[in-house]
């Protein structure tokens, strides 16, 4: 199976044998859907031909609110071309392959309850920290869907009454875009602004910590509100230990002042950060493989 992540910037494949992601590559991602799919076509024969395969089927995480019945973009996806485009069927009438879509935080989902770090819990929020805050949540391993195709889009909620929501204030990419208009210094990137907070710079603390604020605040209302058996945070700023320690302590607190110590959600990282979508993509078409037979 050819596995495929479509991302704002970038496309990573691979493909799937014997349980496991082999032949990983990953381009630009292209200006036109014509461009991707012949780019697709090129990896598709130099990935077959390297390992003796052929292809069955081709599974894809994008960006946006899949509606996985129609096989359409419903929202608005960070690929423009993808918006309110027949993605499945074209692909599935250019390639002659079976071909499944899902949302990329619900790829996220699938592949952590299935192989990663919510495989031995019935119920799991997942929190991705990202250019935006995406999300997903699961329910007796099975992903919970809605009727418009927006559970787990997190970070659209409104957290402050001037208007701001979560992705303004707890995403990464704007916290350096707020530190950046500061202090003048307009290319600079997150993971820069959390290694002068660490080297003690006085205003990189000071964003760090209302990124940190925001987070904990989702997090405890994720917790309260669902109370799941595990809330993962994904994405990048996961892969540092610090930021899941200073999430588990705020929230804490937070349960303490409210009276809510007797929940016992855990707070984990993801186990998979650059291959979960890859994964969660291959276990979408499986599943609707399943159904299908």
């Amino acid at each position: 199976m050819l596995a495929v992540d479509i991302g704002g910037t970038s496309v990573k494949t691979a493909l799937w044998r014997n349980n496991g992601l082999f032949c990983k590559q990953h381009f630009d991602t292209p200006a036109t859907w014509s461009e991707l799919l012949t780019k697709l076509d090129a990896v598709k024969d130099e990935s077959t031909a390297a390992q003796g395969a052929r292809v069955t089927g081709i599974a894809v995480s994008l960006p946006g609110s899949v509606d996985t019945v129609t096989g359409t973009i419903t929202g608005t996806s960070a690929v423009h071309y993808l918006n309110a485009f027949p993605v499945r069927q074209s692909m599935a009438d250019y390639f002659r392959l079976p071909v499944s879509l899902q949302n990329d935080a619900n790829c996220a989902a699938l592949a952590e309850s299935w192989l990663g770090n919510a495989s031995d819990v019935a119920s799991t929020v997942l929190m991705i920290v990202g250019t935006g805050i995406g999300g997903a949540i699961v329910n007796n391993q099975q992903l919970v869907t809605s009727h418009d195709n927006f559970a787990g889009e997190f970070g659209y909620m409104e957290m402050t009454a001037e208007g701001d929501t979560l992705s303004e204030l707890a995403s990464p990419v704007k916290m350096a875009q707020h530190y950046g208009q500061a202090t003048q210094q307009p290319e600079i990137t997150g993971r820069e602004v959390f290694e002068r907070a660490d080297k003690g710079d006085f205003q990189a603390q000071r964003y760090v910590n209302r990124l940190y604020h925001w987070l904990s605040v989702a997090a405890y209302n994720l917790i309260v509100g669902l109370n799941p058996d595990r809330l993962l945070i994904g994405g990048g700023l996961s892969a540092r230990e610090a930021v899941i320690a200073e999430i588990r302590h705020r929230v804490s607190a937070m349960q303490e002042r409210h009276s809510a110590q007797a929940i016992q959600t855990e707070i984990e990282p993801c186990k998979y950060l650059n291959d979960a979508n890859l994964i969660g993509a291959v276990r979408q078409f499986e599943q609707e493989q399943d159904v299908a037979h």
